[in-house]
């Protein structure tokens, strides 16, 4: 009796045992499923929305308020814009009876994004909270303000009548030419006057799609280059440098008037012309990047330098002269200077600053 009331007693707490199994199994069933679906759902939404295999077009808009440096130096500007990208995601339109043409705002971990990377990016900082508004359609739109220095690669052969393009731009680090492409957008509008940056004529240029290769890989990646036309104002270094430079050299015309056998005088004036010279090409070139080339303004040095030492030897041959009883000969070599010199000078101009 006592082993038969054991066994019974066994098995009605196995039978108790099963069925609490049961109902705990059937009550966590429904939250697994919807933490799977859940799951599901949020790595379909990370995938790139695709229409029919093709490839996601995303429209940019790139607003510049303001460029209001550009360092020579350095070769960067600085740059305050307003970014706009759109795209169509249907996965994220809502159902017509519950469409009410309210935003919704999500972040960037909620929804798919195109990886966009400023190329020439040199600090660029965004000033808007990160994300996206998505409307009743699935159309999503993401804007940022952003600031900072944009590095650019310039080209000073023709410095100080020079004009620079300072480009803007923008890959999509992630995806290649056949998942993603961009586009401009058709109503993008930026300013293209009344920036804050002096010494520069600004113009905006058309945007241009091309493509970015990786240099490891050879990856092609989708590129969109915004870019402006920057004209320098050449009226300053006219100012303060040809007008100087060109005071100098007739400085040193001077002493071609000077009688041969007044040597101090002539040496003393070429010699100061030639420190002159000096001091004002090195300051030129003080606010210039170390180029391996010549500048139409390093050439103007350049002449104008090899003027002066010229002007300083005739100085000294004719002053020998005229101590040596040759003073005839002094007198017409100073003649024959004076034309040649001032010749001299308009062959130096037009050899640096033809167009």
């Amino acid at each position: 009796m006592k082993r038969t009331r054991r066994a019974v007693s066994g098995i009605r707490r196995n039978v108790s045992m099963r069925l609490a199994c049961l109902f705990l199994l059937a009550a966590l069933s429904p939250a697994s499923s919807a933490a799977e679906a859940g799951t599901d759902e949020a790595v379909m939404l990370a995938e790139r929305p695709s229409m029919n295999g093709e490839p996601t077009e995303i429209e940019v808009g790139l607003y510049v308020m303001d460029i209001d440096e550009i360092d020579d130096v350095r070769q960067r500007f600085s740059v305050d814009l307003f970014l706009v990208g759109r795209w169509q995601d249907p996965r994220l339109a809502l159902p017509p009876s519950e469409r009410k043409g309210l935003k919704r705002f999500l972040s960037p971990a909620e929804v798919w994004t195109p990886r966009i990377l400023f190329l020439n990016d040199r600090g660029l900082e965004g000033h808007l909270r990160e994300g996206v508004e998505v409307d009743d359609l699935g159309t999503v739109r993401y804007q940022n303000r952003l600031s900072g220095e944009v590095t650019v690669n310039m080209e000073f052969r023709d410095f100080p009548f020079d004009t620079q393009i300072l480009p803007i731009d923008i890959v999509s680090y992630e995806y290649t030419t056949d998942e993603m492409r961009f586009l401009p957008l058709a109503k993008d509008a930026s300013r293209e006057t009344d920036f804050s940056i002096e010494g520069w004529e600004i113009d905006r240029l058309k945007p241009e799609a091309s493509v970015f290769i990786t240099p490891s890989a050879g990856v092609e990646l989708p590129r969109l280059t915004f870019a402006f036309e920057a004209r320098r104002d050449s009226e300053y270094y006219t100012l303060t440098m040809l007008v100087p430079m060109a005071l100098i050299i007739f400085m040193a015309w001077t002493v071609f008037w000077l009688q041969p056998n007044i040597v101090p005088p002539r040496i003393a004036i070429s010699t100061a012309s030639i420190f002159s010279l000096i001091a004002l090409g090195v300051s030129i070139r003080l606010g210039l990047p170390k180029v391996s080339y010549l500048t139409r303004a390093d050439l103007f040095v350049l002449g104008c330098t090899l003027m002066v030492f010229i002007a300083l030897g005739v100085a000294v041959i004719g002053s020998r002269w005229a101590s040596s009883d040759r003073m005839a000969q002094a007198l017409k070599a100073n003649a024959i200077s004076r034309w040649v010199y001032a010749i001299l000078f308009i062959v130096v101009a037009v050899t640096a600053f033809h167009f």
